[in-house]
C-alpha cells in the first residue's frame, strides 16, 4: 500500500510540474530551458528522430533526475514558442540512463519576410516634337506680292526684277509670273516674296 501511494504521489508531482512548465513556457520561456539553442541551432537530430533542418529548427534538452517523458511535451512547446515558431513534429523522449531522459523537438522556422515590391517602371519619355512642315512653294497669306509692268519682250527681265525686289526686302522668291501686256513689247510681272517687308514698287500698275 505504501509503494502504491509513493507511485501515485510521484505521478501527481510530475503532472503538476508539467502544468507549471506549460504555463511558464507561454509567459517565461527561459524557465523551461535556460540553455535553449537559438533559431540558427546546428545541432543534429538523433538517429531515430527525423527533423529536416533545412525547413525546421531542431532543439534538444536532457532532463533529470527523472524517467518521466511527460516533461518533453511542455518543454518542446516552450522551446518552439521562445523561438517564435510552432511545433512541427511530435516531441520525442528517450531514456538515456536510469535517471535522465532526452527530449527532442522539431520547430517550424519563421517565415522570411516577403521581398520588397519592385518600384514602378519609369515613365516613358515624351515623344519627339513633330517636324516643322516644309515651307509651301505656293504664295500664301502673309506673303508679300508686288506687281509691275515694263517695256520688254523677255520674261527674264521679270525674273530679274523679282529677285532684286525680294533681295532688297530680305526675303526669297516664292512665285514669279510673267504675262504679255498691252503689246508684245510690254511684260506684266508679278512677284510673291516671303520673309521680308514689301514696299510696293510697281512702275506701271495696270488696272
Amino acid at each position: 500500500m505504501a509503494s502504491y501511494s509513493s507511485v501515485f504521489v510521484s505521478n501527481v508531482v510530475f503532472l503538476l510540474l508539467s502544468v507549471l512548465l506549460v504555463s511558464a513556457s507561454a509567459e517565461h520561456p527561459s524557465v523551461v530551458a535556460s540553455a535553449m539553442p537559438s533559431v540558427e541551432s546546428t545541432a543534429a537530430p538523433t538517429e531515430n528522430y527525423f527533423c529536416d533542418t533545412n525547413l525546421n529548427v531542431y532543439t534538444t534538452q536532457v532532463w533529470g533526475p527523472t524517467q518521466n517523458c511527460f516533461l518533453c511535451t511542455p518543454y518542446c512547446y516552450g522551446a518552439c514558442d521562445s523561438m517564435r515558431t510552432t511545433s512541427a513534429l511530435t516531441p520525442s523522449c528517450t531514456w538515456i540512463s536510469s535517471t535522465n531522459v532526452r527530449c527532442e523537438c522539431c520547430c517550424v522556422k519563421p517565415k522570411s519576410p516577403p521581398a520588397p515590391a519592385c518600384p514602378p517602371p519609369a515613365p516613358l519619355p515624351p515623344p519627339p516634337p513633330c517636324p516643322t512642315p516644309p515651307s509651301s512653294d505656293k504664295c500664301d497669306t502673309g506673303d508679300d506680292v508686288t506687281e509691275t509692268t515694263m517695256p520688254s519682250s523677255n520674261c527674264a527681265d521679270c525674273t530679274n526684277w523679282c529677285n532684286n525686289d525680294c533681295s532688297e526686302l530680305g526675303g526669297h522668291v516664292i512665285e514669279n509670273k510673267c504675262a504679255i501686256g498691252e503689246s508684245k513689247f510690254v511684260r506684266r510681272c508679278s512677284c510673291c516674296c516671303r520673309g521680308g517687308k514689301s514696299v510696293l514698287k510697281s512702275v506701271l500698275k495696270l488696272s
